[in-house]
């Protein structure tokens, strides 16, 4: 049996019946087991299991959305532009996600045409959903996680999914070395939620929302990475922080701007930096100083051919 086509049928299944039901519809157990050619048991499995999470309640024999939770057609242009926004995340992700969410947020907005484009590149990791869903289970419920990672058997306290450069990882402890790893969602397969708890570690949860990367290093102490932006940045640094740590330390005549940010490792500290190269500058700490100008000098002697290839 090709279980990845099973896991497909029973996605796009859960997935309509949401939508009817966020819709306002009320939905019988042996209507939908006619539409779906599946027995009535597995239609209540839905509901009893699959869709546990959700608001949805029995009505007699039927079931529906709970009170509050129906989503109208929206008309006010804030919550239009907002829509407009998430629609085209979605299609940075990936194809299948884009498609998957374009028919719910069809239903929430009138459409005025293309009006915003994003260009976000995520990686479309629509064939994982199920994985996620193990993942999420187990980071709500605060249970082990198991799987095979890189021909290894895993046991692990997952903590966060996190999406760097574009890319999803697992952040999650390894309890047996005490280490916490990045694990490649595609790469992770045979996933199993266990019934073993663990308890979060309120720290770590702290450390990783301050990451900036995905050289982020969550086994060290954050340190105090000091930074000078020149004029030409300043601005877009207003808008939007390099990270939720930054902090301003002075603004000079010359309009440029001294700040701070947290980071754990160096390699993370020069890759938030060479984004914004030549007009973000490390001043300290000194050994992160010191790469940051080896890497310029490095750079330069590649550029001007002066380097081994």
């Amino acid at each position: 049996m090709n279980k990845s086509h099973d896991y497909d049928k029973i996605l796009t299944r859960l997935t309509t019946i949401l939508q009817r039901l966020y819709s306002g519809e009320t939905l019988g157990v042996t209507e939908l087991a006619e539409e779906f050619n599946v027995s009535p048991k597995t239609i209540q499995r839905d509901f009893n299991e699959r869709l546990i999470r959700f608001p949805i309640e029995k009505a007699g024999r039927r079931w529906r959305m709970q009170p509050g939770h129906r989503i109208e057609k929206v008309q006010d242009i804030d919550n239009l532009l907002t829509l407009q926004i998430l629609e085209t995340i979605a299609e940075g992700i990936g194809s299948g996600f884009a498609e998957r969410s374009k028919s719910l947020l069809g239903r929430l907005k009138n459409d005025t045409g293309p009006i915003i484009r994003s260009y976000l590149s995520i990686e479309d990791v629509t064939s994982h959903t199920l994985l996620f869903k193990q993942i999420e289970e187990a980071i709500v419920s605060t249970r082990c996680l198991r799987f095979d990672y890189h021909k290894k058997r895993r046991h692990v306290h997952p903590y966060r999914i996190v999406n760097f450069d574009g890319y999803w990882y697992l952040l999650a402890r390894e309890p047996a070395s005490g280490l916490v790893k990045k694990f490649y969602i595609k790469e992770i397969t045979n996933a199993d939620v266990t019934t073993e708890p663990f308890t979060p570690d309120a720290t770590l949860h702290e450390r990783i929302a301050g990451a900036l990367n995905a050289w982020f290093d969550p086994n060290r102490d954050p340190f105090e990475l000091h930074l000078l932006a020149k004029a030409p940045i300043v601005k877009y640094l207003k808008r939007r922080p390099l990270s939720p740590t930054q902090c301003i330390v002075a603004e000079h005549a010359g309009r440029d701007l001294e700040l701070t940010v947290r980071a754990t490792s160096t390699q993370e500290a020069l890759g938030l930096v060479k984004a914004w190269l030549p007009d973000l500058i490390v001043l300290g700490p000194p050994d992160v100083r010191e790469a940051f100008e080896n890497l310029l000098q490095k750079t330069l002697r590649r550029q001007t051919g002066h380097d081994a290839v």
